[in-house]
């Protein structure tokens, strides 16, 4: 029989294993209750007479003493128990508990616990799971708290540092959580014989590997922790019936250097798996990174073509669902028994919902931010914001790969990738990687490859970036972006502190858009006073050629100019540019109708720009041609606002062009636009719930008021009259108000159905998931 210490389970799972172990064991049907709110009651069985028949109180005091548990019974438990009331009451520890000690307990709760036997602890636990082995079954974790089977696990370690590694690993393992992929995995290494976890870092390679390791050494097998091919090849033997299993964690990382230079290693590795798979009772794990396998797998043809890149197991951030999240960041703070004020912190509003939704969740960073080390001297503020830090710039995931699991052609892609703003599609991709190699060729003399996009992207494909290839009728389109969003603020990080990077990436854009990471009104990357000049240089010397055919395919040329003036204008505040700005801002057309774009940001540049004398005198000199087209397409008070500041910017007399009749027009006009606009836009507002005519009344009523301000303010001095209609069309309302009530009384009729659907179909929901994870942290 095994004897189990429950010390690898946490309290909530050790309650639930009492509840299994005790309805089996007294044929009982106890209930549940949430934690933190069961007055003494963590199950209970209710008759006819006693809702409180039959109370169970479960104390997980695995790291405890007898004296602790004594003292909580005593001076808190009693009294709960006393208003409880309870036909019998039972309590289950997981101490293990003399006779003299059941004895004092059940003094202590007198006259409640009826015979000592209802004080059930370690002891009496294990004679129920041999009774029941299907319950011990169930709890997967719990073998792992046997000594028996640990001093089992450590005798089937044939070298001394395999034993060290599993006697590190017992400590481990309660942080574990089952998830239906350790099965799909013991599947795969039982058909294939080799299991290949890979994964980006931080993920949980190493544990799933770990985890079953840990189970097959307690099934006999052999355990050989190997750091290269050479020291397998030394322990495989060649009896059939000796089962052993190998395991080599980062086998590509950790040996990087020798593979990538040895054609010998790669030879050594493709014949061991293949010696594996060829045969009886040999099995074989490996880890590492998605990126440093694709890197072998491009690179050597022996690899690409084995065992290796057939069958591949990864573990995927997206296989965890909400609740094996929740479950990983509970057993952390109890198993590493982090201090209650720390504790407190994730409970406080729940936070712990922050942290399990963050899109950079990983169990590394749960590992991190619950290391006593770290957070030892935080205050409590300072604890929930370096939990904020590292799930929003979690650089520790992503450094180390960063610096040594990839080349630095391969850090270009990604710093290519990374101006395009974490999207961008294969053809514009590729045509600016080629200008980034050919900056590397020239300045760092780098030798590239003449497929160099398509090795580079194999390499990085699951580890760094993912891609996704949309098909249509005509054309298939495959666009990329990065496997996960820590690793972009991994880069902004990165960019941000290195100005070389920041260099090479500005002087290789090719697309406008390129610019956007470096965008000043969003502060995050710094911009040089250098890279503004590199900046106006590229637009000089018309480098964003592309951009501007396109353009002129697609008649958008004044889009293309206004983004060149807005450019200029936001990026370059502190280098020249006026012979560039009157250059591009003389290439607009103003017999085109100007969309919302090229007027904002044509409108933005006028109103930045400064110290460009040659480009102010050409706007004096057209300036009305200039105000007329920008009056013409503000459709907002504040636009206008900003219009009518361009007068005093470049010494314009507004009251002599508001007099004049062609100004007048132009600025009637202007006004007519954005009484239309408002009229749309509130209308949109409340045209799908608006159920009296009251509230349009009222919506028209704020119309007119500003229609008569902006007369006011826009032509304070006009004696003509002007026709601003602002008709309320009843008709049209009232239709739309008979329509909303019918839709409302049929949503109400709807929500009624789909309420008692749920009732009837609580899976068809996320609300037991959500409740099973706000009762873990009660």
């Amino acid at each position: 029989m095994n004897n189990y210490d429950f010390s690898t389970l946490n309290d909530k799972e050790f309650e639930q294993i009492s509840k299994d172990l005790l309805n089996a064991k007294f044929n009982l049907k106890l209930q549940s209750f949430r934690a933190g709110k069961d007055k003494g009651v963590d199950l209970r069985y209710s008759s006819e007479k006693n809702n409180n028949a039959v109370v169970v109180q479960a104390k997980h005091y695995s790291k405890s003493t007898y004296s602790n548990l004594k003292s909580v019974i005593k001076n808190k438990e009693f009294e709960k128990v006393e208003n409880l009331k309870p036909d019998r009451y039972i309590l289950i520890t997981s101490m293990d508990l003399s006779a003299i000690q059941k004895d004092e307990l059940k003094s202590l709760l007198n006259p409640y616990v009826k015979t000592s036997n209802d004080i059930i602890g370690q002891q009496e636990l294990n004679d129920y799971l041999f009774e029941f082995p299907i319950i011990e079954k169930k709890y997967y974790k719990l073998w792992l708290s046997s000594t028996a089977i640990i001093t089992e696990i450590l005798n089937n370690a044939i070298e001394s540092r395999t034993r060290y590694f599993l006697k590190r690993l017992k400590d481990k393992v309660k942080y574990y959580v089952v998830t239906d992929k350790l099965d799909l995995a013991y599947k795969i290494l039982k058909e294939e014989k080799i299991l290949l976890i890979t994964g980006q870092p931080g993920i949980g390679k190493t544990s799933l590997a770990e985890m079953i390791l840990f189970d097959r050494a307690k099934n006999n097998f052999k355990i050989h922790k190997v750091e290269n091919i050479s020291e397998a090849e030394d322990v495989i033997s060649d009896d059939d019936n000796v089962k052993q299993i190998f395991y080599f964690d980062d086998f590509l990382g950790a040996n990087y250097a020798e593979i990538i230079n040895s054609h010998k290693t790669e030879t050594q590795l493709t014949s061991f798996v293949d010696r594996i798979r060829n045969s009886p009772n040999k099995y074989l794990i490996l880890t590492t990174r998605t990126v440093v396998l694709s890197l072998a797998s491009d690179r050597y043809e022996k690899i690409n073509h084995s065992s290796l890149n057939e069958r591949q197991f990864e573990l995927k951030l997206s296989d965890y669902n909400k609740y094996e999240k929740a479950l990983i960041l509970y057993n952390h703070f109890f198993h590493k028994q982090v201090d209650e004020k720390f504790y407190n912190v994730i409970l406080e509003e729940k936070f712990y919902w922050d942290i399990i939704k963050h899109d950079n969740y990983t169990p590394r960073i749960i590992e991190f931010i619950t290391d006593e080390y770290k957070i030892q001297n935080f205050t409590i503020s300072e604890y929930k914001q370096f939990i904020v830090n590292n799930l929003s710039n979690p650089k520790e995931i992503w450094r180390f790969s960063y610096n040594n699991q990839i080349s630095y052609l391969e850090r270009c892609l990604l710093m290519t990738l990374f101006s395009f703003g974490n999207y961008v599609t294969e053809r514009r991709l590729t045509k600016a990687f080629e200008q980034r190699l050919q900056y590397e060729i020239a300045e760092h003399n780098q030798i590239i490859d003449g497929n160099q996009f398509n090795k580079s992207v194999r390499l990085l494909l699951n580890g760094f970036i993912s891609s996704t290839l949309y098909t249509s009728t005509d054309r298939n389109r495959r666009s990329y972006n990065f496997i996960n969003p820590s690793l972009a603020d991994f880069l902004i990080g990165q960019i941000s502190e290195s100005f070389s990077d920041r260099k090479a990436i500005i002087k290789n854009v090719i697309y406008l858009d390129q610019l956007n990471r470096f965008n000043p009104k969003k502060s995050i990357i710094p911009l040089d006073k250098e890279l503004q000049s590199v900046i106006r240089d590229l637009i000089t010397n018309d480098r964003f050629i592309i951009d501007k055919q396109e353009a002129i395919a697609n008649k958008k040329e004044n889009n293309f100019n206004s983004k060149i003036l807005s450019i200029l204008s936001t990026y370059c505040t502190e280098v020249n540019i006026d012979n560039v700005f009157l250059k591009h801002f003389k290439l607009l057309d103003y017999l085109e109708n100007w969309d919302y774009f090229v007027f904002s940001e044509v409108l933005g540049s006028l109103l930045k720009i400064k110290d460009c004398p040659q480009s102010e005198s050409y706007i004096k000199k057209n300036f009305n041609k200039i105000v007329d087209k920008l009056m013409l397409r503000a459709d907002s008070d504040y636009e206008s606002e900003q219009v009518i500041d361009l007068f005093d910017k470049y010494e314009q007399d507004y009251d002599e062009f508001s007099k004049s009749e062609d100004g007048q027009d132009t600025i009637v006009q202007m006004i007519e636009n954005i009484l239309e606009t408002m009229k749309d836009e509130l209308s949109d507002q409340i045209k799908d719930e608006v159920t009296e005519l009251s509230k349009v009344e009222e919506i028209y009523e704020e119309i007119f008021g500003t229609r008569e301000q902006l007369i006011d303010d826009l032509l304070p001095d006009s004696k003509k009259p002007f026709v601003l209609e602002v008709e309320l069309d009843k008709k049209h309302w009232e239709d739309i108000i008979e329509e909303n009530q019918i839709k409302e009384s049929m949503r109400d009729f709807e929500a009624w159905e789909e309420n008692e659907y749920r009732k009837e179909n609580p899976d068809e929901s996320n609300s037991n998931e959500s409740e099973r994870i706000d009762k873990l942290f009660e």
